[in-house]
């Protein structure tokens, strides 16, 4: 197999459709300040394969680079284990002629392509790459979304959703970032929680991320928020979402997510990832629990390297 380093132009003429928004040549080059040089790749072995985009900051090889995961994009259908292998190979003998001394690979959940993410993951693991994070991801499926969706929640779940309508909470779409941002950012400071982007940042991506905000109102004043990517046709992904503090005997959260659950259902959406509950592995039992108590299933979210 074959490993060329392309342009950004021909990259994108050949690689048709990437693996995710986070794989385009248009979110690499938004976020390309972060590293010192971006790199596009495509395998070949008489014909093309694979196309993967990434990032080289302090001899370090990222995919990704500024985002939640990265992965191989298929050019040609149907790959085979041995094709994935083979790729891998590559990518590392491409790293060390290039005077590599680490590649991260952050995988996506297994969900948003079960196959293709699971031979990767086997060729990353038998070409001696480590498990550098295993955290669990939490995803709701929307075929369990129904009429009956609060009898199928635990009772603290059920309960929490039936308070947060007795207190006449409201749920709007909106075009107002700011006002979304502005309950995310009280939310992440008053939890202790990072906030990775600006809001000059929620902007810019948007224009290349289909992207949807909400509110959720209490008697005119925002109390929760959120910030979804449509990542593709079938699956959407929270971002942040959150509340503003004191505002938990209302039950905001549950009555967003029912909400977010029911637009997304309407518009033929199949998974909404609501991204992990762990940090470098370690569960967050709150946020966990949270997740669990309001029907989203988990999946593994694996992150690999490899000392050069």
């Amino acid at each position: 197999m074959d490993i060329k380093n392309i342009t950004k132009e021909e990259y994108k003429k050949i690689v048709i459709n990437p693996f995710s928004k986070f794989d385009t040549v248009e979110f690499v080059e938004l976020n390309k300040s972060k590293v010192d040089e971006v790199v596009y790749f495509i395998f070949n072995n008489g014909k093309n394969r694979f196309g993967l985009a990434g990032g080289i900051k302090d001899e370090t090889l990222k995919f990704p680079f500024s985002a939640t995961f990265s992965c191989f994009s298929n050019i040609t259908s149907n790959n085979r284990i041995s094709h994935y292998m083979e790729a891998v190979q590559a990518l590392n003998y491409w790293a060390a002629e290039n005077n590599i001394k680490k590649i991260q690979f952050n995988t996506p959940p297994t969900f948003y392509d079960n196959t293709h993410i699971t031979k990767l993951q086997n060729a990353l693991i038998n070409n001696n790459y480590k498990i550098e994070n295993y955290d669990i991801n939490y995803e709701y499926y929307l075929e369990d979304f129904d009429d009956n969706y609060i009898n199928k929640l635990s009772y603290d779940a059920r309960r929490n959703y039936k308070i947060s309508v007795k207190n006449c909470l409201s749920f709007e779409k909106t075009d107002n970032i700011e006002e979304m941002y502005r309950i995310i950012k009280l939310n992440r400071e008053h939890k202790g929680y990072p906030l990775w982007m600006a809001i000059e940042d929620i902007k810019k991506t948007s224009e290349i991320i289909p992207s949807d905000y909400f509110l959720v109102k209490h008697n005119e004043q925002t109390i929760a928020s959120a910030f979804i990517h449509n990542i593709n046709n079938n699956v959407i992904r929270v971002v942040y979402w959150g509340n503003i503090p004191n505002s938990e005997k209302l039950c905001p959260m549950n009555f967003l997510a029912y909400n977010i659950f029911a637009y997304y259902k309407q518009k033929s959406k199949i998974i909404v990832d609501i991204g992990t509950s762990t940090l470098n592995s370690y569960p967050n039992y709150g946020l966990c629990d949270f997740k669990q108590s309001i029907g989203c299933k988990c999946s593994p979210k694996l992150n690999f390297y490899k000392e050069l």
